[in-house]
C-alpha cells in the first residue's frame, strides 16, 4: 500500500513539472510571435530630376534698413553747448535750431562789423547824398526781396507738409499714395507730389545760400514758378475734395470739412507769388533810381566810399558767418534718431551730434557677391523677412573695393520695416536654360575633391561622382556627371551606399 502511495506522488510530482515547461514554453512563444510578425522598415527618399527642381533655387543677402533721406548733422566750430533744441525723437523741419554754442565773442564781432559798414555808409553818404540814397534803397530793395525768397519757401514748405500730405501716405516716398477717392485725378496727383519732393529740395538749397549778390532776380523768378507748382497740386486736391462722397473719411473727419482748409491755403500761397512780384519790382525801381543818381552827379567820383563800404559790407559777412557757425541746423526734414550732446558739453569741430532722418520712407541696403549679382537686376522683387515684399531699384555699376561686394538696393512701402533694422532678403532664382543642371545642395556627399549624388537601380543607393560649379544659396550647379533628366536622391545626408530604400517621386 505505501509503494502505491509513493508511486502516486512520483507521477504527480512528474505531471506538474511537465505543466510548468509547457506554461513556460507557450509564453515564450506568445512574446516571440510579434517579432516574427513584425517587418524590417526600410529608409523613405525621395527622388526628382534637375529640371524639375529648376526655378527652385534661391539666394540670401543680409541688408541693413535706412531711410532715403538722411543726414549726419555735424559741428563747423568747436565750442561748449549752451542750449539743445530738440529731443531724441522730435519731427523737426529743414533749418530748425537743433543745438547753440558758446558765441559771446562772435555776436561782439557782428555787432562791430554792423558799426563799421554803418558808418562806411555814413561817410558814401557825405560825399554824394543822392547817390548813397539810391544805393542804400537798393541794398534795401535787395535784402528784402532776399528775406522774401527765403521766406517763401517755409510757407510753401508748411503749405505741402501741414495741408497737402494730409491727403497722401508716404508722400516723400518713390510712389506716394491717396488717403482719399482721387476722382479721376489720382495719376495726376501722384506725379505731382513726386515732383515737388525735387523742386522743394532745390528750392531749400538755394534759399540757405543765396544772397543778394547772386542771381537774386533769377531765383525770384524761379520761386513764382515753384509756387505756381503748389498752387496747382492745391487745386488739384480742391477739386477732389468738392467732388467727395458725403460717407468718405479721412483722419476721422468728412473728406468735405477740409475744403476751407485747402482755399486758405491757396489764398496764401496767391499772396506769397504777390509779395515776390512787389519785391522784383521794387528792385527794378531802385536800379533805375540808382542810375539816374549816377547819371546826374556826372563828374564825381566815389570810388574809395564805395570800396570802403563793401570793405565793410564784406566784415559784416565774414562775422555774421561766424556767428552761424555757432547755431546748429538740421540741413532736412524728419526725425530725430540720435542726440549725442547735453547742455553744458565741450565739443570739437566736425563732430557728429545729430542724426536726422525721414522714417517714413526706408530702403534696405545690402552687398551681393559676384555670383548673386549676376543674377539681380533693377525691377527684380524679392522677399525680406520671409514675409514682406521689396522691389530692386538700384545696382551699383561697380564692386566696393572695400567690401568686394556690390551694393544694391530694395524699396518697401511696408510699414513693418525700422529704421536701422538688419534684415534677411531671399531672391528665386530662375533657371536660365533648360540644359542647366542646378540641384539643391542636400542632395550631395561632399569628398575632398567634388561630390557624388545618389541614384535608385532596384530600390538600392548607387552613387555618382559629379563636378561641382557654382554655388547659389541652397543650390549648387553640376557641370558633369548628372543630366538634366536623370532622377537623383534630394537629401543624402545619413544614407549610405548599397542601402535598400522605398522611393516617393
Amino acid at each position: 500500500m505505501k509503494l502505491w502511495l509513493g508511486r502516486k506522488a512520483v507521477r504527480g510530482a512528474l505531471l506538474l513539472v511537465l505543466i510548468a515547461i509547457g506554461a513556460f514554453m507557450a509564453l515564450n512563444n506568445r512574446d516571440s510571435a510579434p517579432e516574427e510578425m513584425t517587418e524590417e522598415q526600410l529608409p523613405v527618399v525621395t527622388v526628382t530630376t534637375a529640371q524639375q527642381f529648376a526655378g527652385g533655387s534661391t539666394i540670401n543677402l543680409i541688408g541693413t534698413v535706412r531711410a532715403f533721406s538722411e543726414a549726419a548733422i555735424t559741428t563747423e566750430a568747436a565750442g561748449r553747448v549752451t542750449g539743445v533744441r530738440v529731443a531724441l525723437g522730435d519731427t523737426v523741419a529743414a533749418g530748425s535750431i537743433i543745438a547753440t554754442l558758446e558765441n559771446a565773442s562772435q555776436n561782439a564781432s557782428v555787432l562791430s562789423a554792423q558799426g563799421s559798414y554803418e558808418a562806411a555808409l555814413a561817410s558814401a553818404a557825405q560825399s554824394n547824398v543822392s547817390i548813397g540814397t539810391a544805393q542804400n534803397n537798393l541794398a534795401a530793395a535787395q535784402n528784402n526781396a532776399l528775406s522774401a525768397y527765403q521766406g517763401a519757401y517755409n510757407t510753401a514748405n508748411g503749405v505741402v507738409l501741414n495741408t497737402v500730405d494730409l491727403f497722401y501716405r508716404n508722400p516723400t516716398g518713390i510712389y506716394p499714395s491717396l488717403n482719399i477717392s482721387s476722382q479721376g485725378n489720382a495719376e495726376a496727383l501722384r506725379e505731382a507730389r513726386t515732383n515737388l519732393n525735387s523742386v522743394l529740395e532745390v528750392w531749400r538749397i538755394k534759399a540757405n545760400t543765396t544772397d543778394v549778390n547772386v542771381e537774386l532776380e533769377t531765383k525770384l523768378a524761379e520761386a513764382e514758378t515753384d509756387i505756381a507748382s503748389v498752387i496747382s497740386i492745391v487745386d488739384l486736391l480742391t477739386n477732389s475734395v468738392s467732388r467727395a462722397d458725403k460717407n468718405d473719411k479721412l483722419n476721422g473727419q468728412p473728406v468735405s470739412s477740409f475744403s476751407a482748409q485747402l482755399i486758405a491755403a491757396r489764398g496764401s500761397l496767391t499772396t506769397l507769388a504777390n509779395s515776390l512780384q512787389n519785391a522784383q519790382t521794387s528792385i527794378d525801381n531802385s536800379t533805375r533810381a540808382l542810375i539816374q543818381a549816377e547819371l546826374a552827379a556826372a563828374g564825381s567820383t566815389n570810388s574809395a566810399a564805395d570800396a570802403q563800404v563793401k570793405q565793410a559790407l564784406g566784415s559784416l559777412r565774414s562775422a555774421q558767418a561766424s556767428l552761424a557757425k555757432t547755431i546748429i541746423r538740421t540741413p532736412i526734414s524728419g526725425t530725430v534718431n540720435s542726440l549725442n550732446i547735453r547742455t553744458g558739453d565741450f565739443i570739437n569741430s566736425f563732430a557728429q551730434v545729430a542724426e536726422v532722418a525721414n522714417n517714413n520712407a526706408l530702403e534696405v541696403v545690402t552687398f551681393a557677391g559676384e555670383k548673386d549679382r549676376e543674377v539681380i537686376t533693377v525691377g527684380d522683387t524679392v522677399m525680406i523677412e520671409d514675409r514682406i515684399t521689396g522691389t530692386v531699384t538700384e545696382v551699383a555699376p561697380a564692386v566696393d573695393s572695400a567690401t568686394g561686394k556690390t551694393e544694391v538696393r530694395i524699396a518697401s512701402e511696408s510699414k513693418d520695416l525700422q529704421n536701422g533694422d538688419s534684415v534677411q532678403i531671399t531672391k528665386t532664382v530662375e533657371g536660365s536654360a533648360t540644359t542647366d543642371v542646378i540641384i539643391p545642395l542636400s542632395a550631395i556627399k561632399f569628398a575632398l575633391s567634388d561630390g557624388s549624388v545618389f541614384l535608385v537601380e532596384n530600390n538600392l543607393l548607387v552613387p555618382r561622382l559629379v563636378e561641382l560649379g557654382v554655388v547659389r544659396g541652397g543650390s549648387v550647379e553640376i557641370i558633369s556627371g548628372l543630366s538634366v533628366d536623370e532622377q537623383f536622391v534630394v537629401d543624402a545626408r545619413g544614407l549610405v551606399e548599397s542601402t535598400e530604400v522605398e522611393v516617393i517621386r
